[in-house]
């Protein structure tokens, strides 16, 4: 057989199988909940529970990665999902609809990964905003708690207590 032929049915053999292996959602169905009939239920990713946030429509949570904890407003945790916008229109929705939000902006990164931290009341927000593989963008935003003490946190300077200690020499 000639080898570029060959060449041709491996690749076409290669992309089958890995657009095949693409449309699995690697979700563990005997991990997820039963209903009182004993029918396994697929967790529902929704972005209704997050008010406080710009989400782009037709985005995708990748539940995997996601770890959420709280509910409306006073959720804490990180919520990782796939978009097919791309990513400079993710970075420019962010930059436009977080303050609409009540956030205010940090520090902001732009770049082939970019990186937006936001603060809002005792809450701090980090963006990260990168190409996905294929196409469009994977997005995740990370909110926790702000535990900063407001106050320089320099080497030897004095520690939340007001006990002043030198640095070991």
């Amino acid at each position: 057989m000639d080898t570029a032929f060959l060449r041709i049915i491996m690749l076409g053999a290669g992309l089958l199988l890995g657009f095949g292996l693409m449309g699995c959602s690697g979700q563990d169905l005997a991990a997820s909940p039963k209903s009182e009939s004993g029918a396994t239920v697929p967790p529902v990713a929704s972005f209704a529970q997050f008010s406080d946030i710009p989400v782009p429509s037709g985005a995708s949570m990748d539940m995997d990665r996601s770890l959420l904890l709280g509910a409306s407003e006073a959720w804490t945790g990180r919520l990782v999902y796939s978009t097919s916008t791309d990513p400079a229109q993710v970075f420019d929705l962010y930059k436009a609809e977080m303050p609409k939000f009540g956030w205010t902006e940090l520090t902001v990164i732009r770049g082939e990964r970019s990186i937006m931290s936001y603060q809002r009341g005792s809450r701090v927000s980090t963006i990260e905003i990168q190409k996905s593989r294929f196409y469009g963008a994977s997005v995740s935003v990370t909110v926790s708690p702000n535990t900063g003490t407001g106050g320089s946190s320099s080497y030897g300077g004095a520690p939340s207590g007001g006990v002043s200690r030198s640095p070991l020499r």
